[in-house]
């Protein structure tokens, strides 16, 4: 029988995230935990265990002078090794560490959500680098407002230092971090988060996606979200493995940087989200992937949007050649308010795709797909199974009670995984943290999605708040965006929203799209834009049966997304309510039917 990384030592014995990197200095000090890849290609910042535990530990003593267990800490770091040596700082203090996004000059989104997270965190220190806080002290002004943080270059500490820190009584369930939400759904919330729960959470990963072999963990996420923190940061300290990282933007430039680092690896593990792959394969040629060999890559998690079942087997096709295997491709559900995962796995076997009946599916049901070749069918992507130590149902979101098997309904979770709720938020805590099930004992977390136990395994079928309702029948957004975006080569792939909005009579489906530069930069431009809406519309009534209200065709960029590249459709519905889309409109002839 495998053994999973959750019943290895030292992981097993430990209480805290704390001692889990003590103990891993002490067995192997100068074993490799992380490196950092300048441009996602060369070398240029490594530490090991030893490093680590020495680095945090000065960052801990100098945290300690100004703060005291509890009190939080903002951290505010561009790319690079320095976020994870101030984490971990903020750990070995018992300070509460707040990671958030860098901003930058003329990013005033960003900067409206640090203010927000500052405003709710209330964090008494501000931990950076030091280039970044001399180059960037006029947006960090605007970042912190009035309020009094005390900034502090943690790249400057002596590490010797280290050697005065004494633990400050970090037990299991003294509060590690707070996640805050990408905002992709509103304000950002704070997720508060112990160190038992993300050990716990830790735990599930090794048992879902079982990572016995040592792999080395190659990631681009931003370790401000919750998905590249326990992959770039948290899981190679739980493992024993290390990690290479690299900054988002040297992926998106070139994605084939993170596909080179994982094919130099000859065990290698990646954590992406599914617009990632989508990318991976739009800006690769054929040459580059004979030049790859992604024999390797043992485990491929998929996650942090709908996994789409076109985008797996674009990738699966593409990268075929390169050596890679289709069952290392591992599709996952989870939520930061779950710590992460959820479900995932199981290994050894392609990914469960499924073709179920379209109508049924609008109406609430799983069911196969007709071999009729009228019925028409939507596919569904097994995230695999859920975790041992939580428990999972499917629930009617306002009846409260469980759905029959094969139902759709609204994924309930409840397990130690479980945060302990939003920060300074009681109302939101109870609204989503506090769930009841008719004839379960128990509070369950509310996850917003929506979705389906099948055969043991967890299907997504879409953001209860993105349902869109006609004439009875309900269409998720992702469904129609996918067949938005095939409907012509002029659409963006990626960049359409497919929104309702009411008209005080019925609701009504607006698509908004995001064209190529060359559809723009086109001699008979007014031809194609002519071409592409109704092409958008045919495919929409022919496939869904959806009348569309509006087609809106928008310049690149015009579409608003969050940090971690997750679509902002509540904010796509009110700019388009408020007209804020018609200096971008690039569509000719406006064709709104009523």
């Amino acid at each position: 029988m495998k053994e999973h990384i959750s019943e290895r030592e030292p992981s097993r014995q430990v209480r805290t995230l704390t001692e889990l990197c003590r103990t891993r200095a002490a067995a192997t000090p100068a074993q490799p935990s992380h490196v950092y890849l300048r441009d996602g290609e060369e070398p240029q910042a490594r530490l090991t265990w030893e490093l680590l535990d020495r680095a945090a530990r000065a960052v801990a003593v100098e945290l300690g002078k100004r703060a005291s267990p509890g009190e939080r800490a903002l951290l505010h770091y561009p790319a690079g090794l320095d976020f994870v040596v101030g984490f971990f700082g903020c750990l070995y203090a018992g300070v509460i560490a707040v990671p958030t996004a860098p901003v930058d000059a003329g990013q005033s989104e960003a900067a409206n959500r640090a203010r927000a997270v500052v405003r709710n965190a209330t964090p008494r220190l501000l931990l950076s680098s030091a280039a970044f806080l001399e180059s960037h002290a006029a947006q960090l002004r605007e970042v912190t407002g009035n309020s009094e943080m005390v900034p502090i270059a943690t790249d400057t500490l002596d590490p010797a230092s280290g050697d005065r820190w004494r633990d400050p009584g970090i037990d299991a369930d003294t509060v590690a971090h707070l996640q805050y939400s990408s905002g992709s759904t509103g304000e950002p919330k704070g997720v508060v988060l112990t160190h038992r729960q993300v050990l716990h959470n830790l735990s599930i990963i090794g048992e879902l996606l079982a990572l016995e072999t040592p792999s080395e963990l190659v990631s681009w996420l931003p370790m401000f979200h919750d998905m590249g923190l326990l992959a770039g940061a948290i899981l190679p300290v739980f493992a024993g493995h290390p990690a290479t990282v690299m900054s988002p933007v040297a992926f998106v430039r070139r994605p084939y940087r993170w596909l080179s680092a994982l094919s130099h690896q000859e065990s290698a593990a990646g954590v992406v989200p599914n617009f990632a792959l989508d990318l991976c394969v739009r800006r690769t040629t054929a040459e580059q992937r004979a030049r790859l060999d992604l024999s390797g890559l043992r485990t491929l998690i998929i996650g942090a949007e709908p996994v789409r079942a076109a985008t797996l087997e674009r990738f699966t096709e593409a990268f075929a050649p390169s050596g890679l295997r289709p069952e290392a491709l591992r599709p996952c559900f989870g939520l930061a308010e779950a710590t992460l995962l959820v479900s995932g796995g199981p290994g050894g076997k392609p990914p469960d795709l499924r073709l179920v009946d379209a109508k049924a599916l609008a109406h609430g049901e799983i069911a196969p797909a007709s071999a009729s070749p009228d019925r028409k069918t939507q596919a569904l992507v097994g995230c695999g199974e859920v975790g041992s130590r939580l428990r999972v149902v499917i629930a009617d979101s306002d009846s409260s009670r469980l759905c029959p098997p094969g139902r759709v309904g609204e994924i309930l979770v409840s397990g130690a995984s479980v945060a302990s709720g939003y920060w300074q938020n009681p109302r939101a805590t109870a609204k989503v943290f506090g769930q009841r099930v008719d004839g379960m004992g128990g509070a369950f977390l509310r996850t917003g999605d929506l979705g389906a136990l099948v055969d043991g395994q967890l299907f997504i079928t879409g953001r209860r708040k993105d349902l869109i309702v006609i004439d009875g029948a309900n269409y998720y957004p992702t469904d129609l965006e996918s067949t938005v975006e095939l409907a012509d080569p002029a659409v963006r792939a990626g960049y359409c929203a497919v929104v309702s909005v009411d008209d005080g009579r019925r609701e009504l489906v607006v698509v908004l799209a995001e064209l190529v530069s060359r559809a723009l930069r086109a001699a008979d431009a007014a031809v194609v834009h002519s071409r592409t809406l109704t092409a958008v519309r045919r495919a929409l009534s022919t496939r869904h049966g959806v009348p569309v209200h509006d087609v809106v065709l928008l310049s690149p960029g015009s579409l608003p997304f969050t940090s971690s590249g997750k679509l902002q459709r509540a904010a796509c519905r009110t700019g388009y309510l408020d007209g804020r889309f018609e200096r971008s409109r690039v569509d000719t002839v406006r064709t709104v039917q009523s």
